[in-house]
């Protein structure tokens, strides 16, 4: 029996490892491991989706009001266009560490999970060479 996860994470064997997970449980690990490679991929890397990725958050014109805002606002839009299994998005910016080239971001959303909606909160960061480790 294979565990809960998308197409690809059945076909290269990363639903396996949920085999024994509660539903809820396997949705959640899904959408996380989803998030990260979402987040994780740049504005303009995809050639068949052009509007797939977040644009570059570095950008030093702005405040750093302004660079969270509009960083908050692009992560929440990107994840409501391309994760379907999470609605009513809401990202929200954590306070700053001591590494400046660190961002933490809360995303809060309803999981459907067996015709069942559910509150579920994420943390991502994203650190100074553009990864993101969402859990």
């Amino acid at each position: 029996m294979t565990g809960y996860g998308s197409l690809f994470e059945r076909l290269n064997g990363d639903a396996d490892k949920r085999v024994g997970w509660s539903r809820e449980v396997s949705a959640m690990a899904s959408v996380a491991a989803h998030l990260g490679k979402m987040l994780s991929t740049r504005a303009g890397s995809v050639q068949t989706l052009s509007d797939y990725g977040l644009p570059d958050l570095n950008d030093m014109r702005l405040s750093l009001h302004d660079s969270l805002s509009q960083a908050r606002s692009a992560i929440e839009g990107f994840i409501e266009a391309y994760e379907p299994r999470l609605s009513n998005v809401r990202v929200v910016s954590l306070p700053r560490d001591n590494d400046q080239l660190r961002l933490a971001f809360s995303i809060e959303g309803l999981l459907e999970v067996e015709g069942f909606k559910r509150q579920v909160s994420f943390s991502a960061c994203l650190d100074g060479s553009g990864q993101v480790t969402v859990s």
